[in-house]
């Protein structure tokens, strides 16, 4: 809540508090507009709080109103012990108060935070919440004259409640709250009269006292309602002694406004009408807001195309007219190309112009029953309704509007003093009623649009269900994926890793799917699945366990005592907050030798956040963990990063080693890297090793620790030992 906001949320409590004629709905209806105001959850109001004690833990007390806690609701009207520090302390607004509100035994819930607001000498209300509800209003100061106001209604309604004639007799008594009130307050005498009126009145409609005395209230009417509007709310009035609703009215300047109004029928003991009490507010701003609101709600700010959910209304309204027409619709997905690079190189003002006149472009070929809509980012949505009946003819339709838009979106945007060119990706799918579900056919658009991305871009596809199955596929191998390590189909194959005099130095520790139906599945075809679902995680950290207990297996025999054990690390688990707790708590589980186990970084990890990786890997390497980057070179190499690395060695990708004996180019690369890993006083290995020509080529230029297919594939661990015995 800003501050600009302060006046309308009090407008709004001094007018639900003054509306109200009797005590329970009086505290009803203001927690309800205290909770909406200030965001907590609940809250309940004392209005008898007996003297607190300073050295009393707990006082007593009985709940008068309650909303937001059905627990608490069920307590209304019993004592109930409370904390003194929760229902005698002046007005705070607290949090990080588990212990206290733990105290409120009536309710299962669990509260953390709560704001006091002192209503009178003995009564309290407080309001509750889970969290700390963020504002920057000082809200106990804010609220403190609605509190007062709230104090005297209190009393007003006290006396309604015993006593509706002591309306007149307590007119003295109640005078400063008639005056204060910020609401209107209009009373005529039974033949409809006015008698008297308050300032609020005057304020509001322009009319002075002396104006409107002895005159029909009918005088402030606006003209836009009729006579069954005024009769049926007379007949409410008789029938039930009272009329609540909105009603425009005209102010003595000419103006129609929108208010709300309540109207109550005064009666003596022998049910003889004396009076009308009208109370009033003008209710425009709230009006605004309300229109400002569903703007916000069902439109995008940027482009003030319809957003999302406007989308789904008009798509089903769609469906609803294909139904009963038997005409076809269609559905348009737009993706802009190249977007991301104008808005990442030239901005993001830049970016929302372009937004702007996509926009405006795409609203100028379509018809006035057409939907245009923007999903966020460079997304938009066209809907087409009423295209011919046949399917070939609805597509013929849909694809002339889909290559309308694809020539206008390509024609070049001049935004300010500069020149752009994008070009849209266009999916396109036919729908008949409601044969297909929303969800099916937004998701095969959104397919069609994909395809045309990959065939070229800059081009139209309509939806393929080829496409679509291999879609589904790939959904139900993530799916199966999901329980792969808990079905333990997960498993670890190992490389040896040689050095020049065909030593085993170590192996790289190198993820399997091993699944009971499609067999082994390829690293290439779900590793990458993995990454994007952020399944690679727990499957890393199950990664790191498993060879941290085979490098302490490997302790009690000496032909793998010294074995290193390389495994590699993605760019997610690396950057969870707690991975070094992970690997110094794996180590310590499993007994594991720190200097033994190896991580695998790629470019792609370091360059992300370069001072929180230099940061990590200096407490790995305080516990003797070591580090190898991975696939070096084909990324964005940096000296001016790689220097500060706390590193111990690199490894030569197997793409420059394919072809180091016969490639220049290759072998120059190769050359450079060993020599600067010299320089800075790395180790370097070439991984990709298949021929005796690429070893001795690597062994002569100062690189003396290969992996490759020469010395070994990736075996299981059964087979990975029985090697090292041979």
């Amino acid at each position: 809540m800003e501050h600009d906001d302060v006046l309308p949320v009090l407008y709004d409590l001094v007018v639900t508090i003054g509306s109200e004629l009797s005590v329970k709905p009086l505290l009803t209806r203001t927690l309800q507009r205290l909770l909406y105001h200030t965001s907590y959850s609940a809250g309940f109001v004392c209005l008898n709080v007996p003297p607190c004690k300073a050295e009393d833990g707990q006082v007593e007390v009985r709940l008068d109103a309650v909303v937001g806690d059905f627990d608490l609701v069920g307590v209304i009207g019993k004592p109930i012990v409370l904390p003194r520090a929760l229902i005698c302390q002046s007005a705070s607004r607290e949090t990080e108060q588990t212990a206290l509100l733990s105290a409120l035994r009536c309710t299962q819930t669990q509260y953390k935070s709560c704001l006091r607001l002192p209503i009178n000498h003995s009564g309290m209300i407080v309001l509750l919440a889970a969290e700390m509800p963020e504002t920057n209003l000082p809200l106990t100061t804010m609220l403190q004259p609605v509190l007062a106001h709230l104090a005297k209604a209190v009393i007003l309604c006290s006396h309604n409640d015993a006593y509706t004639s002591g309306l007149v007799n307590q007119r003295d008594l109640l005078e400063k709250v008639f005056e204060s009130s910020y609401s209107g307050v209009m009373i005529t005498d039974a033949d409809r009269h006015i008698v008297e009126v308050n300032p609020a009145f005057t304020r509001i409609t322009g009319y002075s006292s002396e104006e409107v005395q002895g005159k029909d209230p009918h005088m402030l009417a606006s003209g836009r309602h009729d006579h069954d509007f005024y009769r049926e709310l007379w007949e409410d009035i008789g029938n039930n002694g009272h009329w609540e609703g909105e009603i425009w009215n005209r102010r003595k300047n000419g103006e129609v406004y929108p208010g709300w109004l309540n109207i109550n029928r005064v009666c003596d003991s022998t049910g003889t009408l004396h009076y009308y009490v009208g109370m009033f507010s003008d209710i425009s701003k709230r009006k605004q807001a309300e229109a400002q609101i569903h703007h916000l709600a069902f439109y995008d700010p940027l482009t003030e195309l319809p957003n999302r959910r406007l989308l789904i209304e008009r798509l089903q309204q769609a469906f609803s007219f294909g139904a009963r027409s038997g005409q076809h619709g269609a559905v348009l997905f737009i993706d802009l190309d190249n977007f991301k690079t104008i808005n990442d190189t030239k901005g993001h003002e830049t970016g929302d112009l372009l937004l702007s006149e996509v926009a405006r472009r795409l609203t100028s070929c379509v018809r006035d029953g057409d939907t245009v809509a923007r999903l966020g980012g460079d997304e938009f949505v066209v809907v087409l309704e009423s295209l011919k009946t046949g399917a070939d003819e609805a597509a013929a339709q849909a694809d002339l509007v889909a290559e309308k838009i694809r020539d206008l979106l390509s024609q070049p945007y001049r935004l300010a003093e500069y020149v752009y060119h994008t070009t849209p990706s266009i999916g396109v799918v036919l729908f008949l009623g409601h044969r297909q579900s929303l969800d099916d056919v937004m998701k095969h658009a959104d397919t069609a649009m994909y395809q045309a991305k990959t065939a070229g871009r800059n081009t139209v596809r309509f939806y393929d269900p080829v496409m679509q199955a291999s879609i589904e596929a790939r959904a139900d191998l993530e799916e199966e994926l999901r329980y792969a390590l808990e079905l333990q189909q997960l498993c670890l194959h190992y490389q040896i890793q040689m050095d020049s005099r065909n030593r085993p130095l170590g192996a790289e520790a190198l993820l399997r799917w091993q699944h009971p139906e499609r067999g082994l599945v390829s690293p290439a075809q779900f590793i990458p699945l993995a990454e994007e679902t952020g399944l690679i995680v727990p499957i890393g950290l199950w990664v790191l366990q498993t060879a941290c207990v085979l490098l302490n297996n490997w302790q009690g025999d000496a032909s793998t005592r010294d074995l290193t054990l390389a495994v590699n690390v993605s760019a997610k688990q690396f950057r969870s907050p707690d991975f070094v707790t992970q690997v110094q708590r794996t180590l310590v589980d499993t007994g594991a030798k720190p200097s033994l186990l190896k991580l695998e970084l790629t470019e792609s990890i370091v360059l992300e956040n370069v001072e929180d990786t230099i940061a990590k890997m200096r407490e790995l390497k305080l516990l003797g963990v070591s580090f190898s980057m991975d696939d070096f070179g084909t990324g964005y190499s940096s000296l001016q990063y790689l220097k500060r690395l706390p590193l111990d060695q690199i490894k030569i990708d197997q793409s420059f080693v394919r072809d180091i004996v016969n490639d220049p180019n290759d072998a120059a690369i190769v050359r450079t890297i060993i020599v600067m890993s010299e320089v800075l006083g790395l180790n370097v290995i070439a991984e990709g090793v298949e021929t005796q020509a690429q070893r001795d080529f690597l062994d002569s230029r100062g690189c003396h620790a290969f992996q490759g297919y020469l010395f070994g594939r990736p075996v299981p661990l059964q087979d990975f030992e029985a090697s090292l015995k041979a």
